[in-house]
C-alpha cells in the first residue's frame, strides 16, 4: 500500500520562531523520517496542497454543497458562507472558526433569518445547512474571488479580502452584515454565557466545479468538503482514523490527519508540542514500523506552512544508515 499523508499544521506557522518552538521535542520516528527520506521544500498553504493533489483548485465547494442540500445547484451563484468570530487586535482583525465554538441548530436559524430579512432585497439568500456551515445564494454573478477558510484561520484577514471587479462591493457588505451580527439578541446571550459571539461569516468556495482527478482511490479524513471533492473524483471516502493501528491495508490512500491544525493556526504552542507527541506514539513510529516491516510500499508526508514540504520514503531508504536524523527545528 502506498500512503499520502498531508499534516496541516505539521510545520509552524511563524517561520521566524518555528526553530525556537520545534526546539527539545522528542520525535525520533519523525526524525529518522526527515532524514532518511527524500524532501523537497514546497511553501505552499492548504488549498495549494489540494489543488496539488486533485490537479485542480477546490472551486466550486458551495455548488458542490447546495447539490447536496437537494437546492437548486444550477442556479444563480454559490458561496459557502460559514459562521466565524473576528476579533479586533491592535491594527489586524484575526478570524476563528467553528473548531473554536459551539453553534447551536435554533442559533444558527434566527441569524440566518435576521440576515435574509435585511439582505434579501439585494439578491442574497442564507441557507443554514448545519449550525456551523451556511451557504449564500446571489442572484447576480459574483465578480469577485475569495480566500478559502482553510487559509484564513488564525490569520489577518486584512490581507485575504474578496478581490477582484467587485471585491469592494463585497467588503462593504460583510461589514454591513458585521453591524447586523452585533445587534441580535443571540450574540447578546452568547456573550453573557461567556462564549464567543458569531458576529462575521467567511465567504468562500465560489466558481464551478472543475475537472479533478482523484489523488488515491481511498480518501480518509474528516473534513466534509474534502469528502465532497472525493465524490466528485471518483474516490471512496471514510473518516480518518484515530491511529495508525486503525487503519485497514488495501488500497492506496490520501490521509488528511488535523490533529496539529487548529493548535497551529491559534498559535498555541504548547497544544502543538501535546499534539506532536501524540502523533509520534499513534502515527509516525507505527508508520516507521511498517515501512520497516514491507506493509507500506511507499510513504509520502505533505506539510503546509511557511516551512512547508514533500517527504517521500521507501522501505529502501531506511537502510541509508549514513543519513541523519532530522531534527523538525532544523527545517527553520
Amino acid at each position: 500500500m502506498k500512503l499520502t499523508l498531508l499534516l496541516p499544521g505539521l510545520c509552524w506557522l511563524d517561520a521566524h520562531d518555528g526553530a525556537e518552538v520545534s526546539k527539545g521535542l522528542s520525535l525520533p520516528a519523525l526524525q529518522r523520517l526527515l532524514g532518511r527520506g527524500s524532501l523537497q521544500r514546497r511553501e505552499q498553504g492548504f488549498s495549494a496542497s489540494i489543488a496539488g493533489l486533485w490537479g485542480a483548485p477546490p472551486a466550486g465547494l458551495a455548488r458542490l454543497a447546495a447539490r447536496q442540500a437537494g437546492l437548486d445547484a444550477g442556479a444563480g451563484e454559490w458561496l459557502l458562507a460559514d459562521p466565524v468570530h473576528l476579533r479586533i487586535d491592535r491594527d489586524r482583525a484575526l478570524l476563528a472558526d467553528v473548531g473554536v465554538m459551539q453553534v447551536a441548530r435554533d442559533e444558527a436559524v434566527k441569524l440566518t433569518d435576521a440576515l435574509n430579512r435585511h439582505f434579501g432585497e439585494d439578491g442574497l439568500t442564507f441557507h443554514p445547512l448545519q449550525p456551523g456551515r451556511w451557504l449564500l445564494h446571489a442572484a447576480k454573478p459574483l465578480a469577485a474571488g475569495f480566500t478559502p477558510l482553510w487559509d484564513v484561520v488564525g490569520e489577518n484577514i486584512n490581507h485575504h479580502l474578496p478581490q477582484g471587479e467587485a471585491g469592494l462591493a463585497w467588503s462593504r457588505m460583510l461589514n454591513e452584515l458585521q453591524m447586523l451580527l452585533y445587534t441580535q439578541p443571540v450574540n447578546d446571550e452568547r456573550e453573557m454565557r461567556g462564549e464567543l459571539a458569531i458576529n462575521s461569516v467567511w465567504l468562500w468556495g465560489e466558481g464551478q466545479p472543475a475537472a479533478w482527478r482523484a489523488p488515491a482511490p481511498r480518501l480518509l479524513a474528516d473534513d466534509e468538503a474534502l469528502h465532497w471533492l472525493a465524490a466528485e473524483s471518483g474516490m471512496q471516502a471514510d473518516g480518518a482514523p484515530f491511529a495508525f493501528d486503525g487503519m485497514e491495508g488495501g488500497a492506496d490512500s490520501l490521509l488528511v490527519l488535523d490533529a496539529l491544525q487548529a493548535a497551529a493556526q491559534y498559535r498555541d504552542a504548547w497544544g502543538w508540542s501535546e499534539a506532536l507527541e501524540r502523533l509520534e506514539r499513534d502515527w509516525f513510529a507505527p508508520l516507521l514500523q511498517a515501512l520497516h516491516r514491507g506493509k507500506l510500499a511507499q510513504l509520502t508526508i505533505i506539510a503546509t506552512g511557511p516551512a512547508g514540504f514533500e517527504l517521500n520514503i521507501a522501505p529502501a531508504d531506511l537502510w541509508k544508515f549514513w543519513k541523519r536524523a532530522r531534527p523538525l527545528a532544523a527545517l527553520y
